[in-house]
């Protein structure tokens, strides 16, 4: 007996073999798959649920010298001081608090079109406004039209590498250069949740080195991505103590003790890191050809997500696969005229089984069998 391709594939994914993985399942068991939030479908180092076992029972105590470890060790790893380091649930509050610090009418924060909008939109919700440029033609950012478009009311400009939603990273040359030249009273936001996943991840890409070649600079990372610890809300900011001392006026705690520890162990564990690296790269070139055998449009993808040209109403798309228990995202437009990308959507990268069932719903849905 002959099956169809999105049977096979629904097979492959009920029989997934968990050797293969070291990811557990969410606790919404409802059977969907879900790659509409950029979550780390390959799991997190077992070496960090170790450590975590063998320190539940210390809940009943705060635990701070967990957390103080974190810091004193992404220092380290980073060539800075514990005075640049400022942990957090997730790299979420590292935006907001910036936010929160540098908004206030009359202001302004210079982004791209088709970015990252949590901290362009709290900024603007306390005050201040956003000035967009639009992307580069490759869907990128487009450091010269940044560049022109700040001005003596600009406080912060905010850049996601690789960019969200569309996944293109920056050349990092190009990107080092516009942030040194940016004006010193500036703050350049330069936002790194996806790095570790791009083509020469963090040694070639980051941002990081020039934090002490410039005071106005705060990088933002997370262990949620790359890492997979999504659901235990750790990240981290890095910059001049003077800039940390703005954000920390609206500063809400720091990770749990057990999101502290784990933390610990992903930064150590480079080789799990580096074998998450690989399996996000050949599921991403799947789907890359993928892509390119059903004739649909997409930005490059250097992310834990690809953004492709739909070509039907992103909604109407989304709603479709919802039917069939896939769950992904529809364009979430910012700085452009509504309905300009809204035949686009973003599929979070999953195993590889779930992006078999995925593009078999695609290909029906779509009429491209």
């Amino acid at each position: 007996m002959i099956l169809s391709r999105s049977l096979t594939a629904a097979l492959a994914l009920a029989i997934a073999a968990p050797a293969g993985l070291i990811a557990g399942k969410p606790t919404i068991n409802d059977g969907a798959t879900r790659i509409s939030s950029n979550e780390n479908a390959f799991g997190f180092t077992p070496k960090a649920l170790e450590r975590m076992k063998e320190a539940l029972d210390a809940g009943n105590y705060y635990n701070r010298n967990d957390v103080d470890d974190l810091m004193k060790l992404i220092a380290s790893k980073e060539g800075l001081e514990k005075k640049n380091v400022l942990t957090t649930p997730g790299s979420g509050p590292v935006l907001l608090m910036t936010a929160w610090s540098y908004a206030k009418a009359g202001t302004n924060v210079v982004t791209t079109q088709m970015g990252y909008s949590q901290l362009v939109n709290e900024f603007v919700e306390h005050g201040g406004d956003a000035k967009y440029v639009p992307l580069n033609d490759k869907m990128g950012y487009d450091f010269k039209a940044l560049g022109k478009a700040i001005d003596d009311k600009t406080s912060i400009v905010y850049i996601c590498n690789p960019n969200n939603p569309t996944g293109v990273l920056a050349d990092p040359k190009e990107l080092a250069d516009f942030v040194l030249s940016v004006p010193d009273k500036i703050l350049v936001f330069v936002d790194e949740a996806y790095l570790e996943l791009s083509d020469g991840g963090l040694a070639k890409n980051s941002m990081s080195k020039l934090v002490k070649l410039r005071k106005n600079l705060i990088i933002s990372r997370t262990f949620s991505k790359g890492h997979g610890m999504a659901g235990l809300r750790c990240g981290y900011g890095l910059s001049s103590p003077e800039v940390l001392a703005n954000l920390q006026k609206f500063y809400a705690g720091t990770p749990s003790y057990l999101a502290a520890i784990a933390a610990q162990e992903a930064l150590k564990d480079e080789a799990f890191l580096a074998s998450n690296v690989k399996n996000y790269a050949t599921v991403r070139n799947y789907a890359k050809k993928e892509f390119d055998r059903l004739g649909i449009k997409y930005a490059e993808p250097n992310g834990a997500f690809v953004y492709f040209h739909a070509g039907i109403k992103s909604k109407e798309l989304v709603d479709k696969l919802k039917a069939k228990k896939i769950l992904i995202s529809g364009s979430r437009e910012s700085g452009v005229p509504e309905g300009t990308f809204g035949d686009w959507a973003r599929v979070s990268i999953g195993n590889q089984a779930e992006m078999e069932v995925f593009f078999g719903e695609l290909e029906k849905i779509l009429g491209k069998s």
